[in-house]
């Protein structure tokens, strides 16, 4: 138990002036979090930072600019020592809606396309694929040296985003599945690290290859996250509440190194595979054309409510073609 009167640091640390020591200034939270408003939407209280991944805020339409502005966050606010713990999810009632582009002008949803399925876009597929997309993983990982909490809120399918979180929360509703076997993809972008360390080889290897919804009841048991919260207002609540218990537990170096020692084997993991896996999805996706489009997302979510109505009688639904079925489960 953390005595109540242990008080935080924050604010506390005595700062060499850039004009002394001829050092750069960061970019302050005002300039990024504005930069990033239309993706991201940011507050922050005594050191802790709170971000809100939306699409017109509400739920994200997965696209480029997110994939784009995620490494930035991590990038921008890593760096801004003002930060001391970061809290990173969805904005609710899910994490994502879909998949694809928005029509900046009439807000509706555009489908995606496939990058190079043009000859001279083909280079997309570095810039907004394979390069954002590392350095998103990479970014969270590397570049944020302070304690992070994971809010995953409802339906979500990139939920390497805050189980990579050193801290992660889900509401009773959230659920998700790996889709990028069931889509034709090579899942390499970072989110088999994320599940297979996570929830095991051979559990992982089931989820990928048949779809499997998981919920949040059976992410807990998993050992995917730690803690279920009633919902989204309840979620964010409580990771406001960790986030000044570890503002209280610690000292300001002691809370940074301490953070990077717990993620060494995340580290390890990301240098050993992510840019060759990552790689390879991409040359799968450009030579077996993967449909990125949202129908199977959208599947999905008929799936995920069967599952999570059987959860509540104690059954299950096995994956199956066609759809499942409520079974019994056998222990």
């Amino acid at each position: 138990m953390i005595k109540a009167n242990y008080e935080s640091d924050w604010n506390k640390r005595k700062e060499i002036p850039h004009s002394e020591l001829y050092t750069i200034p960061h970019m302050p939270f005002e300039e990024y979090s504005e930069k990033l408003k239309d993706c991201i939407q940011m507050r922050r209280v005594n050191g802790i930072l709170e971000a809100k991944m939306h699409t017109h805020g509400g739920p994200v339409q997965w696209s480029a600019e997110l994939h784009q502005g995620l490494h930035y966050f991590f990038d921008w606010a890593g760096r801004d020592p003002d930060n001391e713990v970061i809290i990173l999810g969805g904005i609710g009632p899910d994490v994502f809606k879909g998949i694809g582009r928005i029509n900046k002008e009439t807000g509706e949803w555009m489908p995606a396309r496939e990058y190079g399925s043009e000859p001279h876009e083909s280079w997309k597929m570095y810039d907004y694929q394979y390069y954002d997309g590392t350095n998103d993983i990479e970014g969270q990982i590397f570049d944020v040296e302070v304690p992070t909490i994971g809010v995953w809120t409802g339906a979500s399918y990139h939920t390497d985003l805050v189980l990579f979180s050193d801290i992660t929360l889900a509401t009773a509703n959230a659920w998700t599945t790996e889709m990028h076997f069931r889509t034709n993809m090579v899942p390499g972008d970072g989110i088999q690290i994320a599940w297979r360390e996570l929830m095991g080889r051979k559990r992982f290897a089931y989820a990928e290859l048949t779809g499997e919804i998981i919920t949040a009841k059976k992410a807990l048991e998993y050992g995917m996250i730690n803690e279920i919260c009633e919902d989204v207002d309840a979620a964010y609540k409580r990771a406001w509440e960790i986030a000044e218990l570890i503002m209280h537990a610690a000292g300001r170096t002691t809370r940074r190194i301490t953070t990077q020692i717990l993620r060494k084997p995340w580290k390890e993991d990301i240098a050993n595979e992510l840019r060759a896996s990552f790689a390879s999805e991409m040359w799968v996706t450009a030579t077996d054309h993967s449909p990125h489009e949202a129908k199977y997302w959208d599947d999905a979510h008929e799936e995920a409510a069967l599952v999570m109505a059987a959860e509540k009688q104690g059954k299950v639904v096995r994956p199956r073609i066609g759809g499942g079925q409520f079974e019994d489960e056998i222990k």
